[in-house]
C-alpha cells in the first residue's frame, strides 16, 4: 500500500520519535545502573570524629560518577535555601518531614575515674549541675538539665577530653564521640543511672517521594552502614 504525502511525513516523524523515546529509554536505564551528578550534603560537625569518612570513601568507590559535596556544619540551615540534597541532624526531637531515621543515640555525662574518686559519682540531677560542665554543641543549651551557664563549649572531642583527663571538669557528649574512649577506660558515664537524653541521627531530603537516584543510593548506604553498627551490638 502506497502512503500519501501526508501519511509519509507522519510515519517519518512517528520513526523520529520512536527513536527519540529508544534514547531516552536508555538513557534512562544507564542512569539507574551508573548514577552521576553532584549530590549536595550537609552533616553535623561531630561527624568529622567517627567513621563518617570511611561511609564516603565506600560510597564513591561504588559510584565513582557521583560527586559529593559535602558541609559540616552546626547551624541549622534550610534544605531548601542551599539547595542540599540530604541534610542530616542530630536531634532529640524530630520536628520535619520526608525524614529517615537512620540511629539513635544518647546523650550522657562522662568523667575520669580520678574525677569521680576525688568529687564522688554524682547521684542526682542536683549533684550533676555542682560540677564544671563542658558541652560538645551550643544546642545542648536547649536542654532543661543544662540550667546554667557552662563553662566551655568546644565541637572539638580532644579538647573536651583533655580537660577532663585533667579533672576540669565533667563532659556532657553524644554517647557516640565517647564510645572509644570509654572503652579505653579514658571516661566513665556517670549518669547512667539518673540521667540521659534520647539523640535521633535522621537524614531529611527535599524530594519528597521523588528522590532521586544518587540521593537514595546515598540514603541506602547510610541505612545499611548503621544497620550493621547495630546489629553487631
Amino acid at each position: 500500500m502506497d502512503l500519501t504525502r501526508s501519511g509519509e511525513k507522519f510515519y517519518q516523524r512517528c520513526k523520529v520519535i520512536v527513536k527519540e523515546l529508544d534514547l531516552a529509554a536508555n538513557d534512562f536505564i544507564y542512569d539507574q545502573k551508573y548514577p552521576e551528578g553532584i549530590l549536595k550534603v550537609s552533616a553535623p560537625h561531630a561527624f568529622i570524629q567517627t567513621c563518617f569518612s570511611d561511609i564516603i570513601s565506600n560510597f564513591l568507590i561504588q559510584y565513582p560518577n557521583i560527586e559529593i559535596d559535602l558541609l559540616f556544619s552546626e547551624k541549622a540551615l534550610g534544605i531548601n535555601e542551599h539547595k542540599f540534597d540530604i541534610i542530616l541532624k542530630i536531634e532529640e526531637e524530630v520536628r520535619e518531614e520526608n525524614i529517615f531515621i537512620l540511629n539513635s543515640y544518647k546523650r550522657n555525662f562522662y568523667a575520669t575515674a580520678a574525677f569521680l574518686k576525688k568529687y564522688g559519682k554524682p547521684k542526682s540531677i542536683e549533684e550533676l549541675r555542682k560540677h564544671n560542665i563542658f558541652l560538645y554543641s551550643r544546642t545542648d543549651l536547649e536542654n532543661k538539665i543544662i540550667n546554667s551557664t557552662p563553662q566551655l563549649i568546644c565541637n572539638n572531642i580532644e579538647i573536651l577530653l583533655d580537660l577532663c583527663k585533667k579533672n576540669k571538669g565533667i563532659l556532657y557528649i553524644p554517647d557516640f564521640l565517647a564510645k572509644k574512649y570509654e572503652d579505653e577506660g579514658v571516661i566513665i558515664n556517670c549518669s547512667q543511672d539518673i540521667f540521659s537524653t534520647k539523640l535521633h541521627f535522621y537524614a531529611t531530603t527535599p524530594y519528597g517521594s521523588k528522590i532521586p537516584k544518587k540521593v537514595q543510593l546515598f540514603l541506602n548506604t547510610l541505612k545499611q552502614h548503621f544497620q550493621s553498627i547495630t546489629e553487631a551490638l
